[in-house]
């Protein structure tokens, strides 16, 4: 079967039919003279022609137009059913306005009245700019083959048109969407995608529409739960859209600014709470100098072990291990924390003897820090520490001057401090190991005016 060359070879083949025997062979002699490229091969019928296509590779058929039992017109019919794209000329001494504007109507790529020998160069310049924008197409259609051949193997590609139909839906915007090129193509762009109106992602592309200028930007599709790159390419007939899904590279990144964020937040941690007993071994040690009484360096000794028991709880949080929880006596806990903050003048009182299931280490955490924030923020004299009516956890409140009811959200917040100054980690940490726990941490008004924490969640054995 006969198909234009998709590269211009040496020569462009040329089949042309017509019945007068003379004029066939000095139409295809002058055909050569006037342009080396073609090279012309004749038949006398169009039936003979037909066979010619089969066999031979033809760029343009030339023909006349009456002849025997298949006139050229028929001849451009029966072609134009087999070869719809290959450049025909009707070459004809039939001139009239009929002639031409039924060969027109019939598809024909040009006509050419027949003449003396000044048309046979009008014949050849036609031939040669017919063959070539042809060649053109198919380079062009062969090209666009291999790019949307690619587009299909990599990232979502669609196009829509100037009323925002779509004209073009790869086979990844299909797996993406759940949605064929079947299903959309033809298609209202937002109708079939109404939830994309008042996005990011809408808005973008109206507004690369209305300006006529590409825009890249990247956002969260929520209807779909991805994350997306994408480009828009404006267009005479519309826009293109390129669309690469980047949910795993969002969630790596996230994840690295978690880890991040996490060993940010372990180091201050474990400065804020390595800094007691820290200064309870360096309170004794200085002690046991100045008086040689080495009694008190035993209190240095505990205060090294509790900053090291303080060590391998939080390395182990730190790598996301749980939590080790046992039956602990809530005010032996609280006493023993009591013993390593800096109380001052303040009294304690426990009134609960209940026996808890948790973390030994981080409860303790949890009771140091509420002691110390009730000292060094609240102001307080005394502090109670008791079990909740409800039997749901424990609480622990001051009768300092309080949380202000509008800080309540905040005040568990890492770096939320009313002192200029404070690192402000305390009340964040003891919201961290409730949270590992399981509990829930709030804080309302004691009855005293000042602040009352209430940790609830809590299993009692």
């Amino acid at each position: 079967m006969a198909t234009p060359n998709q590269s211009r070879n040496s020569s462009f083949s040329v089949l042309y039919v017509d019945d007068d025997s003379q004029l066939i062979d000095l139409v295809a002699t002058y055909l050569e003279r006037i342009d080396d490229d073609l090279s012309v091969v004749t038949e006398p019928t169009a039936a003979d022609g037909l066979d010619r296509l089969e066999t031979d590779h033809i760029d343009c058929i030339v023909s006349d137009y009456q002849m025997p039992e298949m006139d050229g017109l028929e001849f451009l019919d029966a072609v134009k059913n087999e070869y719809p794209n290959l450049p025909f000329v009707l070459y004809t001494g039939q001139g009239s306005e009929d002639v031409a504007t039924e060969a027109i109507t019939a598809g024909v790529s040009a006509y050419v009245q027949k003449g003396g020998t000044e048309t046979y160069e009008l014949l050849a310049n036609q031939i040669s700019t017919l063959v070539t924008k042809r060649q053109a197409e198919i380079r062009a259609t062969v090209a666009r083959d291999r790019l949307l051949e690619m587009f299909e193997q990599v990232d979502g590609f669609f196009a829509l048109d100037t009323d925002w139909n779509i004209t073009y839906w790869n086979q990844k915007m299909a797996a993406r969407t759940g949605y064929s090129s079947d299903d959309v193509i033809g298609e209202h762009f937002w109708e079939t995608f109404p939830d994309a109106g008042g996005t990011e992602l809408g808005e973008q592309y109206m507004d690369a529409s209305a300006s006529g200028e590409s825009v890249e930007f990247k956002t969260y599709y929520e209807p779909h739960d991805y994350w997306v790159k994408i480009r828009v390419f404006p267009m005479e007939d519309g826009l293109f859209v390129h669309s690469r899904e980047i949910t795993s590279e969002v969630e790596r990144k996230q994840e690295l600014q978690w880890r991040n964020e996490r060993l940010e937040t372990f180091a201050s941690t474990l400065s804020h709470d390595l800094k007691t007993p820290l200064n309870v071994a360096e309170g004794n040690l200085e002690l046991a100098v100045e008086t040689g009484d080495v009694t008190y360096l035993e209190e240095v000794a505990q205060a090294h072990n509790r900053m090291e028991n303080l060590l391998e709880e939080l390395l182990g949080l730190a790598r996301g291990e749980s939590l080790t929880a046992e039956p602990l006596s809530l005010e032996e806990i609280a006493s023993n924390a009591w013993s390593t903050v800096n109380t001052g003048e303040m009294d304690l009182t426990i009134e609960s003897s209940e026996t808890v299931v948790a973390n030994e280490v981080q409860l303790r955490r949890v009771f140091e820090n509420l002691f110390g924030n009730a000292g060094k923020h609240g102001d307080a004299d005394s502090i109670h520490v008791g079990i909740l009516d409800t039997g749901a956890g424990f609480y622990v409140e001051d009768d300092g001057t309080g949380v202000p009811e509008s800080d309540r959200e905040e005040v568990f917040l890492s770096g939320y401090s009313t002192i200029e100054g404070s690192p402000g980690y305390g009340l964040s940490i003891v919201a961290q190991v409730c949270d590992a726990h399981g509990w829930t941490v709030r804080v309302t008004e004691s009855q005293s005016g000042g602040a009352r924490f209430e940790v609830t969640g809590v299993d009692f054995p």
